[in-house]
């Protein structure tokens, strides 16, 4: 790992990564998600790096610092929040309906940007990938993990599909249930 980032804990571990906040040479938090040895994904960071730096263009996702060929990892600006699902189950009821409102409408002008550049994350389904954020008092999304996205030629992003069957349309999905039971959404 290059000198410039000191590790302080380790956040997450995925099948291909681990995702480490850190500090760099001047005290700032940062985010560092580097290739596992087992990964068959050798080019994490480029695939990651080049599709976060793409989202980037649109406003969208957490600001890449650095992409580390060479190493294998990329560094983000770090972002403090909850992801989606576990503020649906854990704080849903905390929140207005008007500010659920508005967070949903960014939301959905952060999809509509991706689907526009033809960028698709293809995980915005499982609300894991999504943090809840505080700006300003308000509630903010920050799109993240962007590994698996994909550049869709075809115009069929579909960034803004994945989001509305995850938030109002599954029948069973316990997020779906407790967002359209705030908004007072009938299926």
């Amino acid at each position: 790992m290059c000198m410039k980032y000191e590790k302080l804990e380790k956040i997450a571990k995925g099948w291909s990564s681990f995702i480490w906040l850190a500090k760099d040479t001047t005290g700032k938090k940062v985010i560092i998600k580097e290739v596992r040895e087992k990964s068959n994904r050798k080019n994490l960071a480029e695939r990651e790096g080049s599709m976060l730096a793409l989202a980037n263009t649109v406003h969208v996702g957490p600001k890449l610092i650095e992409s580390n060929l060479k190493a294998n990892f990329v560094v983000m600006k770090y972002i403090k929040g909850k992801k989606l699902l576990d503020f649906v189950i854990e704080d849903i009821d905390s929140v207005n309906k008007n500010e659920l409102y508005l967070f949903i409408l960014e939301l959905y002008s952060q999809c509509l940007a991706l689907d526009k550049i033809g960028l698709a994350h293809t995980q915005l389904q499982v609300g894991k990938n999504i943090l809840v954020t505080k700006k300003q008092g308000k509630l903010s999304p920050i799109i993240i993990d962007f590994e698996k996205g994909s550049l869709r030629t075809d115009g069929k992003a579909k960034n803004i599909g994945q989001l509305e069957s995850f938030l109002f349309y599954n029948p069973n999905g316990l997020v779906a249930k407790k967002i359209r039971k705030k908004l007072n959404l009938k299926l």
